[in-house]
């Protein structure tokens, strides 16, 4: 029996059943198959540490009697039985492998159904196989296979990651448990005319071979989207990058596009540019110069900048109230800057807490506000600048300061000085008193001209106890002591009168009824007409 061999026959001779009533035929019999079983003649000792083994392992094959040391068992048929293959259509199919195909369409670059699906044409496909069928398989058209899954490295329900084969790329097929009923494409491949990934369309490999990422093409055109990683060694950087208005997010050692392993640098840290229009919205935005080594703290952390703020407040503090006990006017918006920085504090070191729409632009050092035409600085309530040393303010041409209520300028230890070097110097009061008064000396001086005093009712000059009264009725001298005229010649004649040259005033404006005016889209008018 050990020497039997699957596929051969024999004849069973002396069976106490085949010997009643069966024919020759009926006693050869064909081995389909066979198993058997041998076991070692090792001494007992030595057999029953190895039977353990085999049976802590569950490698022991069953037997009937531990006295078997070898046994066969074989499945036969009677010869004349005719024996054909076992044969199920649904799993005795051939085993597909990986193949490739070529991605085709209706006509479309990208040409997928509502699941992401694509078609394809095997490689191997020849068109005079599948004439009989119109050529469908071999067209490249979307006749040439049903839909087929995609594979993707993400997902979910309406959310992962989704890149398309596009016309004319080559994927790569596998199947489902070999079946070739159920292919699937699980990548793509770069060949012949395909060549790898070309960033900034520029470049070979190996050259760049320290790029990586994504790059994508225009439907129908030459644009592009990348997303590139620069691991190049003193140059690593990545961006963000759309050919669309040169549109770009680099960030790290910067350098220019690389034709070879290496480029020449652009700078460090991160630029963010377009040649169109670019804008920059957020609830709340910080933008500082102030250092943040490897970002310790929290992104709206605004210490240094606050306490720039704070020691600057509390100097316009200081000067307003000196200005105050000047009898000059106060500050008087300083209130805002102090709520302002509450709300910063407050607002910014909680990191759920921004509720108010707040900007801040600070630095250690200096900033520069630089336009080729127009500045336009606007605040709906209040402007305040202040400054630890000086604030100066210098134009080619005019510098017009208008308020609707007052003007107040304060100078506290030193001069104030205004002059006009060529043009005339023009000082109104136009509904009110001018009020000019000096501690010591006041002095009015013509170098070239005259000095002229002009009232249309009265002029009067008092020095102690005399004055000098100019009006209508005439010139009155009055003093309690002497009188002195000192003149080369004196000469009374007969009397005449003059006329006082005096300016005109516009007349007065009514703000109430200009507002109500804008707010009617009305003309401008002023109170003297009812209103």
């Amino acid at each position: 029996m050990r020497d039997t061999q699957v596929g051969y026959w024999f004849q069973l001779s002396d069976h106490p059943e085949l010997e009643k009533n069966h024919s020759q035929n009926d006693k050869e019999f064909l081995i389909l198959t066979k198993h058997f079983y041998n076991q070692n003649n090792l001494p007992k000792d030595i057999k029953d540490q190895v039977e353990k083994l085999l049976n802590l392992s569950h490698w022991a094959i069953s037997k009937d009697s531990e006295q078997e040391r070898q046994a066969n068992e074989l499945m036969v048929v009677r010869r004349t039985i005719e024996i054909v293959p076992e044969y199920d259509p649904l799993t005795h199919r051939p085993t597909a492998h990986v193949q490739r195909a070529k991605v085709v369409s209706d006509g479309e670059e990208i040409h997928v159904d509502e699941w992401g699906r694509i078609k394809v044409r095997f490689l191997f496909t020849r068109t005079e196989d599948h004439a009989h069928d119109g050529g469908a398989g071999s067209n490249d058209s979307d006749t040439d296979s049903a839909w087929v899954d995609v594979l993707t490295p993400w997902a979910g329900e309406g959310y992962g990651a989704r890149f398309l084969p596009r016309k004319d790329e080559i994927v790569v097929i596998d199947f489902f448990d070999g079946n070739i009923d159920r292919p699937f494409v699980t990548g793509r491949i770069h060949e012949a005319q395909r060549s790898p990934t070309k960033f900034d369309i520029k470049g070979q490999l190996p050259d760049t071979k320290k790029l990586s990422g994504i790059r994508s093409k225009e439907v129908g055109g030459e644009g592009y989207n990348q997303l590139r990683f620069d691991d190049t060694t003193g140059q690593i950087s990545a961006q963000l990058h759309s050919s669309h208005g040169a549109t770009q997010l680099n960030l790290g050692n910067l350098s220019h596009p690389k034709d070879t392993a290496e480029s020449d640098g652009r700078g460090e840290g991160f630029e963010l540019r377009t040649d169109d229009a670019g804008a920059i919205r957020s609830k709340g935005l910080y933008i500082s110069t102030f250092v943040q080594d490897k970002a310790t703290d929290i992104h709206l952390e605004a210490k240094e900048a606050v306490q720039n703020f704070t020691e600057s407040l509390e100097s316009m503090k200081a000067l307003s109230e000196y200005a105050v006990k000047q009898k000059a006017e106060a500050a008087d918006m300083l209130a805002n800057i102090d709520q302002y920085i509450k709300t910063i504090e407050s607002q910014w070191s909680d990191l759920k807490a921004t509720k108010d729409a707040l900007m801040l632009l600070a630095s250690p050092e200096s900033i520069s506000l630089v336009s080729g035409k127009d500045v336009h600085i606007n605040a709906l309530d209040s402007i305040t600048m202040g400054a630890g040393q000086s604030v100066n303010v210098s134009t080619d041409e005019h510098l017009i300061l208008n308020a609707k209520k007052k003007v107040s300028v304060f100078a506290g230890e030193e001069d104030l000085k205004v002059y006009a070097a060529k043009g005339k110097f023009e000082l109104q009061s136009q509904d009110n008193v001018l009020d000019v008064a000096a501690r010591l000396d006041i002095k009015i001086t013509s170098s070239e001209g005259k000095v002229e005093i002009h009232s249309p009712t009265e002029i009067v000059f008092k020095a102690k106890d005399s004055a000098l009264k100019i009006n209508g009725e005439g010139v009155t001298v009055i003093t309690p002591n002497k009188f002195t005229a000192k003149a080369g010649q004196h000469l009374f004649i007969a009397g005449a009168s003059e006329s006082p040259t005096l300016p005109l005033f516009p007349n007065n404006i009514c703000w109430e009824c200009l507002a109500r005016r804008a707010a009617q889209r009305g003309a401008f008018i002023n109170k003297g007409d009812g209103m």
